[in-house]
């Protein structure tokens, strides 16, 4: 099943109420995009296990002092306490940086409009990746200098899905999405894709409305366990976003 491309491509446009600006009449009508992101851009990274890594995804939370997550790690019943600042960024950064150029090689912005991407379905240390390029799953118009919206066509990225139920849950997640608002800030000559606070807090309440619909009599123990810990931290998000003063969560990409 190809269901991973989907959230390959939702993350190289910086994983997840937005309306398109209209058209300006003054507008050229050619419809050949002139903007410094049109070409290929590589996912790069750095580090180690023991140092940790640096590199394309770059998580910037800035909270409350004190402000934590709470997480039954074990699975006993007993949570403990993630300080988001001190702990949960560093460590989303680190393993980011590790995990993503695993699966995501380049990312492409075609002059019509159109967003390309290598991707590999291989995360094991042990076996080279084996890319591919997926293209047609996304689009995106260029809004201003600092801002793209980015369009993820849902029929396509479930094309391949084979059970109908799960197909048409899909469909409905990523058509809820819309047109995702992805700002672009230069770091240097590396552009860094990212969404924010103002795009994100009202999609994690539309997020806890959906996963408490999500059926779980036919998870196995340990995908239950998991599935759990996440709709645990879920419903912790909204009340840790009413603590954050900035966030932005992002790739940023390089020649």
């Amino acid at each position: 099943m190809k269901l991973n491309k989907i959230f390959y491509l939702m993350a190289m446009v910086c994983t997840l109420g937005f309306t398109a600006c209209g058209d300006d009449d003054d507008a050229p009508k050619d419809d050949t995009i002139q903007s410094p992101i049109v070409g290929t851009w590589n996912v790069w990274s750095q580090g180690n296990d023991d140092d940790g890594y640096t590199g394309s995804v770059q998580l910037n939370w800035e909270v409350e002092e004190g402000t934590s997550i709470s997480l039954d790690l074990l699975g006993t019943g007993t949570p403990t306490e993630i300080p988001i600042k001190e702990t949960v960024v560093p460590l989303a950064n680190s393993l980011g940086n590790k995990f993503l150029p695993k699966v995501l090689k380049s990312v492409t912005f075609t002059p019509d409009g159109k967003i390309n991407a290598v991707v590999s379905g291989y995360d094991d240390d042990d076996i080279a990746p084996e890319w591919e390029t997926v293209k047609g799953y996304a689009t995106y118009k260029v809004i201003s200098d600092n801002l793209i919206s980015v369009s993820i066509d849902a029929e396509k990225a479930t094309e391949d899905i084979d059970d109908p139920a799960e197909k048409a849950q899909i469909k409905t997640i990523l058509k809820s999405y819309g047109t995702i608002p992805v700002n672009v800030r230069w770091n240097g000559e590396k552009p860094f894709f990212f969404v924010d606070k103002a795009y994100v807090q009202p999609m994690i309440a539309a997020l806890v409305a959906f996963i408490d619909k999500v059926p779980t009599n036919a998870m196995e123990p340990d995908d239950l366990q998991t599935f759990t810990m996440v709709k645990g931290v879920v419903k912790q998000l909204s009340g840790i976003m009413d603590k954050t003063s900035k966030f932005e969560a992002g790739i940023e990409l390089t020649k």
